[in-house]
Order: structure tokens, then sequence, then C-alpha cells
């Protein structure tokens, strides 16, 4: 039942292998959705991590390990979905928040009844059905399906566009810092000022390219633009 984000995998397993990690433990969550339900779910919480910060480190290389390797499933899932959203309308916004829903209690279920992370004593005071954990396996399928898709598309169009080459003087900015960064809807007018510049069809503007993969340039750009502004203020 994950044969569609096993699917998504395999195509891209040219380019990126490294994904390949994750098919053993799609089949195992498979396996044991009947025989130990909570571990089926724990396993689909894991993977939505797992994915989730793959995808932030290959958006964003440089950003400290130790702190994306702290942070629980909710917020992994939000800041992934959010690098990975086709534009900025409401309804992205308002899927993001729902997947960020559904990673926390993911989380929470896999704290008070995961087998795997947590040594329970017996009898286990609480153990999920079956019927549950089929309902969160298909859940979770349909979530890894998007955001292994999302992503694959993205890095194909980022390929596309002839975005510039890293600024290694600019790498030392404050804001590249972990998770804390500027907001990208924050510079609408900016946003669309560089879209008309570098016109192009595809999921991803050359705006948010700019500022997914290479946010440092995007910065860079932002101060030009902000300095040109202030001279015809001039």
């Amino acid at each position: 039942m994950m044969e569609p984000a096993i699917h998504i995998i395999v195509e891209n397993a040219t380019e990126y292998p490294e994904f390949r990690y994750y098919i053993p433990l799609m089949k195992k969550a498979e396996r044991n959705l009947v025989p130990q339900p909570d571990i089926c779910i724990e396993i689909c919480k894991a993977l939505i991590e797992g994915v989730s910060r793959s995808i932030i480190l290959d958006f964003n290389p440089e950003i400290d390990r130790k702190k994306l390797n702290n942070m629980e499933v909710s917020p992994l899932a939000k800041c992934a979905c959010q690098l990975l959203r086709e534009d900025n309308t409401v309804i992205e916004d308002e899927f993001v928040r729902r997947v960020a829903s559904v990673a926390d209690f993911l989380g929470v279920l896999r704290n008070e009844r995961g087998d795997i992370s947590h040594g329970r004593s017996v009898p286990k005071p609480v153990q999920s059905d079956a019927k549950l954990a089929a309902v969160i396996f298909q859940v979770s399928s349909g979530l890894l399906t998007y955001m292994l898709d999302s992503f694959f598309t993205a890095k194909r169009l980022a390929r596309a566009v002839p975005l510039p080459e890293p600024n290694p003087a600019s790498r030392e900015n404050e804001a590249l810092q972990g998770l804390e960064q500027i907001d990208y809807d924050y510079n609408q007018n900016f946003n669309t000022w560089l879209d008309e510049q570098y016109p192009y069809e595809g999921k991803l503007t050359y705006s948010f390219a700019l500022y997914s993969l290479y946010y440092e340039d995007y910065l860079l750009s932002l101060e030009s633009y902000r300095e040109g502004l202030e001279s015809e203020d001039e």
C-alpha cells in the first residue's frame, strides 16, 4: 500500500540512490499492520521524520545538523512541506498546518505506545488495534508520496533553471543558522519583481527556487533590490 511512494523512489534512484534506504522500512510497516500495529505506527512516524530531514538537508545543507536531529516530527514535517509547497496561497498554508498536526499526533501516539524506541514493561497498558494502524498507514503513505514527488519534481525543475552559483563570501550570514531565516512571504514585492526578471514555466517560481536552494544569494539579491529602491527615493 506504500507502492506509490516506493515507485517514486525507484524512479529517481539513479540520481538519488540514498532514498532507497526508506524502501525496506515502508515494507516493514506494511508487514506489521496486523501482527504489531504499534510497530507499524512507529515506523510511519519515523519515515515522515526521516524524509522530512532529508528534504530539509538537501535544500539547506549548511543547517545545524545537531539542532535538526533534535527536532520533533511535527516541526520537521512543517518545515519540509513549506519548502515543497507550490505557491503561497491560503490553501497551501493551511495544508502545511494540517500536515504538522498529523505529524504531531503520530509523535504523541508513538511516545505513548511505541514498542521500539521506548521499551515497554509487560503487560502493556494500552495497545493500538489494526484498524487505527491501517488509517495511520494510509495517511502516512499519502503524505510520503506527496513529499517525495514534490521534492524530486522541485529538484528537476531547479536543475533546468539558470540559478547563480552560491556565493561563499555570504555564508557567514547569521540568518542562515538553523531554521531561523526570513519568511519567503515577507518580501512579496521583491519576489514578484524577481520572477518578472527570470520568468519560466514550472511548479516553482524563480524567486522560491533561489530562496530554497541558494538562500544566501536570495539575501544578496534582496539587499540589492532594496538599495535600488532607496536610490529611486533619493
